[in-house]
């Protein structure tokens, strides 16, 4: 039996930015929505519409590259191993078809009773995911490609809704791109991302902590009968990530570039049990490393296995590093604040970063990484870097290697010319401008950890701008005028005149990060 969801028909039209370089795309997707019954199966229920819709499908699609001028990958999750193809092309009749491989996606969980998850992962069942990729290969820069997931599997063909788009430009071409990071199941992550969805971009640059506990299958997608914390059943990150209402554009339309952050370090134990903390072989990347695949093809999930990677897309060299730490024990008992994944000056990510912009030659450089640059409060006293026990003092901790971000990773930045990095950790929108770089979070989603009253940062450098007033992110834009920030609120302020701080869609701020 076919299954047909939806189909859309889609504007090849795609706005320009507006007077202060953001505006809302205008691109919309006619939807001729249809939902067939099917005996025997217990349907889904469409949000939007409320009718039933038997799905195989845990998600839409996402989209994922390291070639964004010439080359897609298109994935899914399905809720059994199954088949499945992507037809694509130049318009929306698309035209070419692509098989799509199938993996067992290892590692997510449901809920093992039904007042909750057990504390420990293993006494949770596993849940069946297959996740499809199709790579479109072959594809013409900075053009506009319509595509549709079918999953063949137990139900018969499930045809997916019409997505479409646009291929990276080559050198000198305009672009727009998102900073996101820290959504983490927070009260009002979703409305946040709506609004970064209906903003113009081309792609996403997410700077880690996508879910609270990545095991948690019910943290990434909605499962039939996983429990749920009251209010929480639709932040997970492709509820978030995949809203297609009001006209928001989000993972279905364009490529996200991660890295991954202390919550992607897949078990919270760390954080109270000492023994478990300094096992190494406790600390995994598997489930972040498996939702996006592609750009991890070595698929390590070792401490210090390569999670890290650089792209080109138009004038700009993206590189995204694994920078995180997590406070596994009190900061000066052993093993105190650990750092994975090396950032030491001759470790492996270090020789890569280092090599890898010695030899790029693009016009902007840009680093995302999740830890915070500059940071303030309780998190600026504690280095990062790897604790070690103190032989004078046992059970007290020693940092030998120094703060590395600031010690290793800043003198990089400088040394090879790189215009912006981009973190995220403390939930709160902030800028630094230190010896030509600018460092950026920009991830104000409602929920942030600091105030103005915290210590600042032991170098003594304050923000430029520090917001905590209201939720945030923002556009960057590159064309003939260089490469310009744009901070822009993402919630309505209206108290009196005298308080009130804006309002949804403004944009509180712009700078210049390169000409």
């Amino acid at each position: 039996m076919d299954i047909t969801r939806r189909n859309f028909v889609a504007s090849a039209a795609l706005t320009s930015a507006g007077a202060a370089g953001i505006a809302v795309a205008a691109a919309t997707l006619a939807d001729t929505e249809q939902a067939l019954a099917v005996s025997s199966v217990t349907p889904a229920v469409d949000k939007e519409t409320g009718e039933e819709v038997p799905t195989m499908n845990y998600t839409e699609p996402y989209l994922l590259t390291l070639r964004p001028s010439c080359e897609m990958n298109v994935l899914w999750l399905a809720k059994e191993m199954c088949e499945g193809y992507v037809e694509y092309g130049p318009t929306p009749a698309l035209g070419e078809r692509v098989e799509a491989k199938p993996y067992a996606f290892e590692g997510l969980r449901t809920s093992a009773k039904a007042d909750g998850y057990d504390a420990d992962p293993e006494n949770n069942p596993e849940l069946e995911v297959c996740q499809l990729i199709a790579t479109l290969e072959g594809l013409e820069p900075g053009s506009v490609v319509y595509y549709r997931a079918v999953t063949v599997g137990s139900l018969g063909e499930e045809v997916g809704e019409r997505y479409y788009f646009k291929t990276a430009p080559l050198p000198g071409g305009d672009f727009k791109f998102a900073l996101l990071s820290d959504m983490q199941m927070k009260v009002r992550t979703k409305e946040t991302v709506k609004v970064l969805g209906q903003a113009d971009k081309d792609f996403i640059v997410f700077a880690g902590d996508m879910c609270n506990t990545p095991w948690k299958a019910g943290e990434w997608f909605n499962v039939e009968g996983c429990y749920e914390v009251e209010g929480e059943d639709d932040r997970g990150f492709f509820e978030c990530l995949n809203q297609t209402s009001e006209n928001t554009h989000l993972l279905q339309f364009m490529p996200v570039f991660p890295c991954p952050g202390n919550h992607e370090f897949d078990d919270q134990r760390v954080c109270t049990d000492k023994d478990f903390a300094t096992d190494d072989s406790k600390w995994t990347w598997k489930i972040y490393m498996q939702m996006f695949r592609p750009l991890y093809p070595e698929q390590d999930y070792s401490v210090n296995g390569k999670r890290w990677y650089s792209v080109d897309y138009g004038d700009m060299h993206l590189c995204s590093l694994s920078v995180a730490r997590w406070n596994a024990w009190d900061g000066f008992e052993y093993p105190g604040w650990i750092t994975k994944d090396d950032i030491s000056a001759d470790s492996a990510q270090v020789n890569w970063l280092v090599d890898d912009l010695k030899h790029c030659d693009a016009r902007y450089k840009w680093v995302t990484q999740h830890w915070h640059m500059l940071n303030r409060g309780e998190d600026g006293y504690f280095p990062v870097s790897t604790a070690i026990e103190d032989p004078e003092n046992p059970g007290a901790a020693i940092y030998p290697d120094g703060d590395n971000c600031w010690n290793v990773l800043r003198p990089i930045y400088e040394a090879y010319g790189v215009d912006a990095v981009n973190f995220g950790h403390s939930h709160v929108y902030e800028r630094y401008y230190i010896n030509g770089v600018n460092y950026i979070e920009a991830a104000s989603i409602g929920n942030n950890y600091r105030n103005t009253a915290d210590p600042f940062h032991p170098s003594g450098n304050l923000p430029i701008i520090e917001e905590n007033n209201f939720r945030s992110f923002m556009i960057v834009t590159v064309d003939e005028n260089g490469m310009q920030g744009h901070g822009v609120q993402a919630s309505v302020e209206t108290s009196d005149v005298d308080t009130e701080v804006g309002y949804c869609g403004r944009v509180f701020e712009t700078f210049t990060i390169a000409e």
